[in-house]
């Protein structure tokens, strides 16, 4: 059944339906934030909103009437597959670094104040009672006030046990993500200056300088608000919510979770009739690998996914009870270099700026693109920069990468000029070591064991040994990024439609045990120019001049090699339509899932 008359975008499953913009790029959990496998890594890098597209574009559409009335009683159970699962849920943590931690679970419960619409631009979400209004330096031409940012609160918005969520709940929640223990980061939060709360539903933030990434805080993206008074006035809460959420403010409430499943229940008393569910509950159940995951569709036993591509995905998935939707979205995947790895083996490699350039040159982007990204999507092309997507916005200068393609006689040129020299089993060595770097991502992921099993032979034929040493996606993301433990990783990030990346490459961002592992510069890059860059474009509110600083920080990011760029992530919806139906892939393309609007899935008598 259905409550809105809206569009249900559907797309027949051919390859050549999904198009993609020149020089494709894209929170897989390996994972955030700003958040993404998926993402991956939910990276805290985010991209400009471009104008909204349906999901599926340039495929055909069916309009489906809606027939139900708001506040129908919900119906029914939803049995929906996570591809990864989480370790923990606290959203201020590094927990948050699991894409599968928001998709999963939080998101469908905790309240934002700016959320994202399916064309990934920033919108007032339930919670508000309408637009933000900015004032001051920054925000109205010639002001010398500071930068303030006033939202009023939706008088109707309520947390599940009926108290209203308030200013006071905004402003610990900035004392949350500041104060905590191993916080995920402070990016945003360490530039307010007041949040000032006149009455319960009036939150002025005032900010100490112009902050232009002001939407992806206490929401956006994949930030939250939190409930104050559960916490008894003790900001640092790194010691729970780690296997709970004890409240609600959103459409679904978390009544468990555990390694085997999550189950998310109706919250009636939501105050926005539009998001109550449809379905008295959802179960979430993890699926072991990429295999399981098709097969439970296919079997029945979940009725919808959210899965990786993977090169067979539409052979193994053709079936008249499916229904696939792809997307381009702001999801980039590539190779991500640890240059400070505290790994005990070859910690020091990827420091060293001769062995990354080598990398870059030996890895053989467009193969990997031929064998095993095209077979399913033909039209996906390479991402030339390293950390935004050229179809969102201007951030992403795609001069940064393109002069860049497999080369192995630049490679033998970089490391023999360097002193290494070709050991007996052909793998290079200097003052007897090998260069032999050990190559992480998510254990049980077809695609990115498939890039593995292509690479490493390949890699090997010209003197590098590249080492498999993969990891369930919680332990990967969840320890072993924050703790800088991977020395080169395969993996998504997923993007917020700023283009912000201070909290993931900025020096004061790398997590130490100095500062409890705070930050999500996992990667170890520290420079001094690139970050100053960054944190000016923070400041910079002024659209061109931001892009400028963003593609300078762009050209640091390409000269010291911080990552190898493969491509934009297709995102892919499945479902089964003998069992469930509405708007299911409205929000395929986007940062929070195709799972983000499950609250107006319903299930078929």
């Amino acid at each position: 059944m259905k409550r809105h008359t809206q569009a249900l975008w559907r797309l027949v499953a051919v390859a050549s339906a999904l198009m993609m913009v020149a020089a494709a790029c894209g929170d897989d959990d390996d994972d955030t934030t700003a958040g993404g496998d998926n993402t991956e890594t939910t990276a805290e890098s985010t991209v400009s909103s471009g104008e909204t597209t349906a999901p599926g574009t340039g495929t055909e559409t069916t309009a489906t009437p809606d027939t139900t009335a708001p506040g129908a009683a919900p119906e029914g159970e939803l049995i929906l597959g996570a591809e990864q699962w989480p370790e923990c849920l606290n959203p201020v943590t590094q927990c948050f670094t699991s894409s599968w931690m928001h998709w999963a679970t939080i998101e469908h419960v905790l309240p934002r104040l700016m959320e994202l619409d399916p064309g990934s631009n920033h919108v007032p979400s339930p919670l508000l009672a309408g637009d933000p209004v900015l004032s001051g330096e920054g925000a109205e031409e010639g002001s010398s006030d500071p930068f303030t940012i006033t939202y009023a609160l939706n008088p109707a918005a309520v947390w599940n046990d009926g108290s209203p969520i308030t200013c006071a709940d905004v402003e610990f929640t900035r004392q949350a993500y500041l104060e905590t223990t191993g916080t995920v980061g402070t990016t945003g939060y360490e530039d307010i200056d007041t949040v000032e709360c006149p009455d319960p539903q009036t939150v002025i933030v005032t900010f100490t300088k112009p902050y232009a990434p002001w939407a992806d805080l206490f929401g956006g993206a994949n930030n939250y608000v939190l409930k104050a008074d559960y916490f008894e006035g003790n900001p640092d809460i790194a010691d729970v919510l780690n296997t709970d959420m004890p409240f609600s403010g959103g459409p679904f409430i978390l009544e468990s979770f555990d390694e085997t499943q999550a189950i998310l229940t109706a919250n009636t008393a939501y105050w926005d009739p539009d998001r109550i569910p449809l379905v008295e509950r959802v179960i979430m159940i993890p699926q072991a690998d990429t295999d399981t995951e098709l097969n439970a569709l296919k079997a029945g036993e979940v009725m919808g996914i959210y899965p990786q591509p993977r090169p067979d995905i539409i052979e193994q998935l053709d079936q008249d009870n499916l229904s696939l939707s792809f997307g381009a979205g702001s999801t980039f995947e590539g190779l991500w270099l640890g240059q400070q790895s505290t790994t005990a083996d070859s910690a020091q490699l990827i420091a060293d700026p001769i062995v990354r350039e080598a990398l870059l040159y030996a890895i053989d982007r467009e193969l990997i693109l031929t064998e095993v990204i095209h077979p399913s999507f033909p039209d996906v092309e390479l991402l030339n920069c390293a950390f935004w997507v050229p179809s969102i916005g201007d951030w992403c200068d795609t001069t940064d990468y393109a002069d860049v393609s497999y080369d192995a006689a630049k490679v033998a040129e970089l490391l023999e000029g360097d002193g290494w020299a070709l050991g007996g089993d052909g793998i290079y060595e200097k003052e007897g070591q090998r260069l032999s770097i050990k190559w992480q991502t998510v254990q049980g992921n077809a695609r990115r064991e498939a890039i593995q099993r292509l690479i490493i032979p390949a890699v090997a034929e010209i003197g590098i040994e590249l080492v498999a040493d993969n990891s369930e996606p919680g332990q990967l993301f969840e320890v072993r990024l924050p703790n800088r433990d991977f020395e080169i990783g395969l993996f998504a990030q997923v993007a917020s439609p700023d283009p912000t990346a201070t909290t993931s490459w900025a020096c004061d961002q790398i997590p130490t045990e100095e500062n409890d592992f705070s930050g999500q510069n996992y990667y170890g890059w520290c420079n001094e120019e690139a970050t100053d860059l960054l944190k000016q474009s923070d400041e910079t509110p002024d659209r061109e001049a931001r892009v400028e600083l963003i593609h300078q920080a762009g050209d640091l990011m390409r000269e010291d090699v911080v990552a190898i760029p493969f491509y934009q992530l297709p995102l892919i919806m499945a479902w089964d339509t003998d069992q469930i139906e509405g708007p299911i892939d409205l929000y395929t393309s986007t940062g929070y899932s195709a799972f983000f609007n499950m609250f107006d899935w319903s299930v078929k008598a």
